[in-house]
C-alpha cells in the first residue's frame, strides 16, 4: 500500500459530499458518488479555483466559481471552459478506509 494514502473512512463522506485531501503538496478532492468514490485534483482547470464544496449531480461536479462541469470518473471538462480535463487519482477501499494513489491515474492521453 506503500503508493497509496489512508485519507478518511467511507462513513466520513456521505453521498454526494466531496472533502479535499493534500497528498505529497497536492490538493486531492475526494467525492461519494451514490457510494463510489471517486479522486480528482481539486482544482478548476478553468481558473485555478477550488472544486471543493462544488455540487455534485450524475458523476460530474459543477465548478463553484463559474459552474464549469467534469466528469469524476475521466476528468473530461463539459464545454469551451471544460476543454483541460482534471487530474484524476486511483482510490482503493480497504475495509472502511479510502486509501488514494500519490500520483495522478494513468489517462487515455498519456
Amino acid at each position: 500500500m506503500d503508493n497509496f494514502h489512508h485519507v478518511m473512512n467511507a462513513g466520513d463522506l456521505e453521498p454526494g459530499q466531496s472533502r479535499a485531501v493534500e497528498i505529497e503538496g497536492v490538493s486531492v478532492l475526494v467525492c461519494n458518488v451514490k457510494g463510489e468514490y471517486l479522486a480528482v485534483e481539486n482544482r478548476c482547470t478553468h481558473q485555478n479555483s477550488a472544486l471543493e464544496g462544488g455540487r455534485i449531480r450524475n458523476g460530474m461536479i459543477a465548478c463553484p466559481l463559474h459552474g464549469v462541469l467534469f466528469d469524476l470518473r475521466s476528468g473530461c471538462g463539459r464545454g469551451p471552459l471544460g476543454k483541460v480535463p482534471l487530474r484524476t487519482f486511483d482510490i482503493k477501499l480497504v475495509g472502511d478506509e479510502i486509501h488514494v494513489g500519490k500520483s495522478a491515474a494513468a489517462t487515455a492521453d498519456a
